[in-house]
């Protein structure tokens, strides 16, 4: 199935207001979940509705919430969430701390207790916007999928970081990458979608490697990037958005399953020498892409840059939505009532269906 970002935005409204979200809500969250998935990330697009519909069910989501600060130390905010949607949450600590950066130079802002924050490329791009470098740290106390470095046991989430920074001229830098090996929403999309994954993604529930993604939710584990490395890493994340937060660590007596973030947020203009900083950020960028690349066909990119070519093709031409999460998402609409035919815009099911079949031809 090939669907418009807009198709995508309309499916998640449909069956986040059937399962309880507000119009707000619901708007918000479709429109995050059809940019990841323009920009490529389709571990963090369409097929996480799922699970905030099921999460909304079962409470570990809630509708309406507002956030509270609860510790403010000058240039530092810490906010609680209380379980409100991520992507609403994640956007307005942002700005906050966007608008903190701009007033004192350098701001953090913690954000604790909230559902999934979706892509951090794109909290890092918001900031970017307004010429503030940011770098965000996320954990997921209840949901440890990774094993340390030499174990074979899960003991820590993807721990994803985020850094982002603006340079005038170009599109920014956005390094967006989890500490384990791989996403756990790509393992999501692979299973689904009946696909192996690369070796050294997992291991199953025995220590031994595997190109199963099914593996993984049959008791594997996820491997850390760069052995010892990506481990001390990723303990770093735990440290940072879930002890410093208060919002806590991974560990065993943790139920329910939400995200604690801790961003740092510093104005690109704030070292008083803002031409300068950005002359010398260009030039460096520029020198990496002249490198030559061992395929002509493929030459050296900077980060964020596969991200905006994947939008502009598929703003163009449409996101492929494999059957298996297209079937996991028609399951989603019934459990809350919603038919396949309720999903999509009227009159659109039929340039879908004609759209894919071109696809396929």
């Amino acid at each position: 199935m090939k669907l418009t970002a807009e198709h995508i935005q309309t499916v998640v409204q449909r069956i986040l207001l059937a399962a309880g979200a507000t119009e707000a809500e619901a708007k918000g969250v479709g429109f995050r979940l059809a940019n990841a998935n323009l920009v490529g990330h389709d571990s963090h697009g369409l097929i996480r509705v799922c699970q905030y519909a099921d999460q909304l069910r079962d409470g570990t989501i809630k509708s309406g919430v507002e956030l509270t600060k609860v510790a403010e130390f000058n240039a530092m905010d810490i906010y609680d969430a209380n379980l409100g949607f991520g992507q609403l949450a994640a956007e307005a600590t942002t700005k906050i701390g966007i608008d903190k950066a701009r007033a004192h130079g350098v701001a953090a802002v913690g954000l604790r207790n909230v559902s999934h924050v979706g892509r951090l490329g794109d909290w890092a791009e918001l900031a970017a916007e307004h010429g503030v470098i940011s770098f965000h740290f996320v954990n997921s106390p209840a949901k440890p999928g990774a094993s340390p470095f030499g174990g074979i046991e899960r003991r820590m989430a993807t721990n994803p970081i985020c850094i982002g920074y603006p340079v005038a001229g170009r599109d920014p830098l956005i390094v967006d990458m989890t500490t384990s090996s791989v996403a756990e929403g790509k393992l999501r999309v692979a299973n689904a979608a009946g696909k192996p994954i690369p070796e050294g993604w997992v291991l199953d529930k025995d220590g031994n490697p595997t190109t199963n993604p099914g593996d993984y939710y049959a008791g594997g584990a996820l491997q850390t990037i760069a052995a010892h490395k990506g481990y001390g890493l990723s303990l770093a994340v735990d440290l940072l958005a879930g002890a410093l937060t208060g919002g806590k660590t991974a560990g065993p007596d943790e139920t329910i399953n939400r995200n604690n973030m801790f961003s740092i947020f510093i104005d690109s203009a704030a070292n008083g020498m803002a031409d300068e900083a950005n002359a010398i950020a260009a030039d460096y960028l520029h020198w990496i892409k002249a490198c030559a690349s061992r395929d002509p066909e493929a030459p050296v990119l900077i980060p964020g840059e596969p991200e905006a070519e994947q939008k502009r093709r598929r703003s163009m031409d449409g996101i492929d939505v494999p059957d298996g999460v297209w079937a996991q998402i028609v399951a989603a609409g019934e459990r809350f009532g919603l038919s396949e035919d309720q999903l999509l815009p009227q009159g659109t099911k039929g340039d879908v269906a004609m759209a894919s079949n071109q696809a396929a031809q």
